[in-house]
């Protein structure tokens, strides 16, 4: 078992290094269901700023500590609460940090512990490696049955990672959820194991070099997702009436 130290907080969050690998970061959430609000986006970034300033750091693994959540998408009671411009601030915001994930300038490897709903199924789309834990939690994207259409940024980071159109019609039109086995079948995640950190873990020790030329890795993946980017920075919100609604 991998065992860590240099502990960083961030709210909720924490960060670490591998006392075996000092090139391997973890970033653990600590906030239950570990809702986005303006809040813990704040924590995200501080979280990953501070990953960013380790010279030596070359592979950043993700996970949650709840033994049911890993994360379920927007606060949406928060999101009710506050003022239209505050809203459309927070939006912009959570899509930019999936620009963010997705362009992140080493391998990142995310172990899904439990359930992956809404925007943390968006969230863990932007990872390069995904590991779910094969028998807990669903990874779902619900919003055909909360009736909040998706916007473009939302969309387009789901269509650059699940490539097959059947799949993809029956992840969004049909907000089907899909157990750690099935997910891992229809490679949405690339395994899943009864211990998910461990896995990622194993993958970051596997890949971690190839972030040691951090210029050229977060290169490549400008590269590859430049479009995605592209649309989530720009912040529209295209056809999501129910969230222009509240703007």
């Amino acid at each position: 078992m991998t065992k860590w130290t240099q502990k960083k907080e961030f709210g909720n969050f924490y960060v670490e290094q591998s006392e075996d690998n000092s090139s391997i970061c973890l970033l653990t959430l600590n906030d239950n269901e570990n809702k986005f609000n303006n809040v813990n986006l704040k924590h995200w970034n501080d979280a990953l700023d501070y990953v960013e300033s380790i010279e030596d750091v070359s592979c950043l693994v993700v996970t949650a500590t709840s033994p049911k959540f890993f994360s379920t998408g927007l606060d949406l009671d928060w999101v009710m609460s506050v003022e239209r411009p505050v809203f459309a601030g927070f939006i912009k915001g959570f899509q930019t940090l999936l620009a963010r994930l997705l362009v992140f300038p080493m391998p990142t490897v995310v172990a899904i512990n439990g359930h992956a709903f809404a925007g943390g199924a968006m969230c863990a789309m932007a990872f390069d490696f995904r590991v779910m834990k094969e028998d807990r939690g669903f990874f779902c994207l619900p919003e055909i049955d909360i009736h909040i259409p998706l916007t473009p940024g939302m969309d387009i980071i789901l269509q650059s990672k699940i490539t097959n159109k059947i799949l993809y019609r029956d992840v969004v039109l049909l907000g089907k959820r899909f157990g750690g086995k099935e997910a891992a079948k229809l490679q949405l995640v690339d395994f899943a194991e009864k211990d998910e950190l461990s896995k990622a873990v194993e993958i970051a020790e596997k890949v971690f070099s190839k972030g040691k030329d951090r210029h050229t890795y977060g290169a490549l993946k400008r590269e590859m997702f430049r479009n995605q980017t592209t649309v989530l920075r720009a912040g529209e919100f295209g056809e999501s009436n129910k969230i222009q609604s509240k703007l």
